[in-house]
């Protein structure tokens, strides 16, 4: 990932709103069916996909660094890489932070993506609250928001070698209630390595979004 602070925030913002507009424009516009049917599968609604500007960028893009406001590199050749499936931007406050990419191809390995010069690598959805779920899968995260209907703090951190910003880590430990969820034993492992001092209680596997949400209903 490309440190953010190498880039001119605003023209950052104003390369990425454009993309974001854009792809929502294409994920609601015609020819559309497909990712629109994955959504469906994630279990989103079309209120929460549209309220939460989802998009589709359907081919991947290269453009330029510098015109995004990279400060850094003057090589012209240097080139940021957009690549294809559902765009789903971070806003606070109607400020755009981050934006993330994820395959809508569920037969495709490939993570999520979070867009060089993007402010925060986790979504913070909920704001402070006294329960908070973690999770690394963004559309599991954010299904489990959506049913959740603002009841708790979500927080999705995608990418597991990125070291989650301390003030959020504090926040997780001082909250009443802990949901740290994991999608296998490996990323439990790494989630324990992370919190260590929460009780093994806080810690969960799940194998779908479905049972993620049962687990944070019945505890």
């Amino acid at each position: 990932m490309i440190d953010h602070l190498r880039f001119d925030r605003t023209v950052w913002t104003k390369k990425a709103m454009a993309f974001v507009t854009r792809s929502h424009r294409h994920l609601w516009g015609k020819n559309n069916e497909d990712p629109q049917a994955f959504l469906f599968t994630r279990g989103f609604s079309h209120q929460f996909a549209k309220t939460h500007l989802f998009g589709w960028n359907k081919f991947g893009q290269e453009r330029p660094l510098q015109n995004w406001g990279n400060k850094t590199d003057s090589r012209e050749t240097q080139k940021l890489f957009l690549p294809p499936g559902i765009v789903i931007p971070f806003i606070v406050e109607k400020k755009l932070q981050s934006i993330f990419i994820h395959p809508y191809d569920e037969n495709k390995k490939s993570s999520t993506t979070l867009v060089p010069g993007s402010w925060h690598p986790t979504m913070v959805l909920g704001g402070k609250k006294q329960r908070i779920a973690v999770i690394q899968n963004i559309f599991d995260g954010l299904f489990l928001f959506q049913e959740m209907k603002d009841s708790c703090c979500v927080m999705i951190h995608p990418d597991p070698d990125i070291p989650l910003a301390r003030p959020l880590a504090s926040m997780v430990n001082s909250a009443d209630s802990v949901f740290i969820f994991s999608s296998g034993k490996k990323e439990l492992a790494t989630n324990k390595t992370v919190f260590p001092d929460l009780p093994n209680p806080c810690f969960y596997l799940y194998q779908s979004k479905e049972e993620a949400k049962e687990i944070y209903l019945t505890h």
